[in-house]
């Protein structure tokens, strides 16, 4: 849920919350399921069961009205409930018997408190920026809350025959069916484009040198946003027929390329830069969205091989140039992207291989290829006038605080 509310959030304080969230809960889950794998030797399945109406209920609520709705539930009532089931647990079992897992949930229980804590300061300035929005979240928080009051007391024991009905009734007058977007949601509070420079327009400009390369960097890595939400896309398309394995790598690659993000956004902020004369736009994630579920995994796959001679070239070049926090953000952003490569390797063919067709991976990256050059050959005269728009803009703000001596 997480994963795929992460494209359709438009809060950014919010949005990049919860990629970091979903990997946080991604190793306890891993964690959780290699332990009760240990406990139940030789036994290996993992079935539902009798915890399936458990499961129906949380997967409901996926069903907000936004993904700033689903957050706001999600850390004041959501990992709260969960929190107290971990504390549960580890207050009936045994702490030498069972050390392994109490650790697993010492690290769950830390991640919660941390993770409501930092969600509260995001729904603070959610107040604040889209006040006009508060009414939907509330109604939808609410009635989260009376739902999980209605569960029984140990609801997540099977043995305890829980009946999930009336908190599913509680929820369903403000239900709506949960569909992850195809196009990527942008803060409005951004100065936004659809595509957010000239290079990403037209690719022979080139990426410039020396001052401009490092303004094109810093919002190359801000609108690496695309990539943190297609990481999700394919947790959410994906997961039901991948292995456990699965989340564990998308859920690193989807935290890695939010990490990207912020290093842009910081750049941006420390130079004095507001959100609104930050260049934002989408166009990398929305190229997926013709495709197929192994094709827009394709599509980020295609962008970190296509590119990632980059980042070493521009680690040096960022150092000789004297900016060093480029060049170091550069030399972790080409560390992450090596991993990535063969992350995108190893689950191309796991899914090309189960999918059964004969498609390849060089096919794939064909089809990503394409599906990036069909939108830059649909782009509109307006769309391009928005692009050079925002790259004179954001240039001329960024040689004001040059003389600033911001930089």
């Amino acid at each position: 849920m997480q994963a795929g509310w992460t494209p359709g959030t438009e809060h950014w304080e919010t949005k990049l919350l919860l990629p970091e969230f979903l990997w946080e809960d991604a190793l306890v889950a891993g964690q959780l399921r290699k332990r009760v794998l240990e406990l139940r030797f030789p036994e290996r399945r993992m079935e539902a069961g009798a915890d399936e109406a458990c499961i129906g209920f949380w997967k409901a609520l996926a069903d907000a009205p936004s993904g700033e709705a689903f957050s706001c539930a999600l850390i004041q009532h959501i990992k709260p409930a969960l929190r107290k089931a971990f504390c549960k647990y580890r207050e009936s079992s045994d702490s030498l018997d069972d050390a392994p897992t109490m650790r697993i949930i010492n690290h769950a229980v830390a991640d919660i408190e941390e993770q409501k804590r930092r969600g509260a300061a995001a729904h603070d300035d959610l107040c604040v920026s889209f006040p006009h929005d508060a009414q939907a979240t509330t109604t939808w928080v609410e009635a989260v809350g009376r739902a999980i009051g209605k569960l029984s007391p140990n609801w997540w024991d099977p043995a305890e025959d829980s009946d999930f009905a009336p908190a599913l009734v509680e929820l369903a007058p403000h239900r709506r069916p949960f569909g992850i977007a195809r196009r990527g949601v942008r803060d409005r509070r951004f100065n936004r484009a659809h595509f957010s420079w000239p290079d990403s327009l037209w690719p022979d400009r080139g990426p410039g040198t020396g001052f401009e390369l490092q303004v094109r960097q810093a919002q190359a890595h801000l609108n690496e946003i695309w990539a943190a939400e297609m990481a999700a896309a394919c947790i959410y398309d994906l997961m039901e027929d991948g292995p456990p394995e699965f989340l564990e790598d998308a859920a690193r690659w989807c935290f890695d390329e939010l990490r990207h993000c912020k290093m842009g956004y910081t750049r941006f902020m420390d130079w004095g830069f507001s959100k609104s004369e930050m260049p934002m736009g989408s166009f990398s994630y929305d190229a997926g969205e013709p495709l197929d579920a192994i094709s827009r995994l394709g599509i980020i796959f295609y962008f970190e091989t296509t590119f990632i001679h980059t980042k070493s070239e521009r680690t040096k070049s960022f150092a000789a140039f004297g900016d060093r926090t480029s060049s170091h953000d550069m030399d972790f952003d080409w560390a992450d992207e090596l991993i990535h490569t063969y992350y995108g390797k190893r689950w191309l063919n796991y899914f090309l291989e189960k999918e059964a067709t004969g498609r390849t991976i060089n096919e794939i990256k064909e089809i990503a290829f394409r599906s990036v050059q069909d939108l830059r050959a649909a782009a509109t005269l307006a769309d391009e006038e928005a692009t050079l728009r925002l790259y004179s803009e954001t240039m001329k703000r960024a040689s004001e605080l040059a003389q600033q001596s911001a930089f």
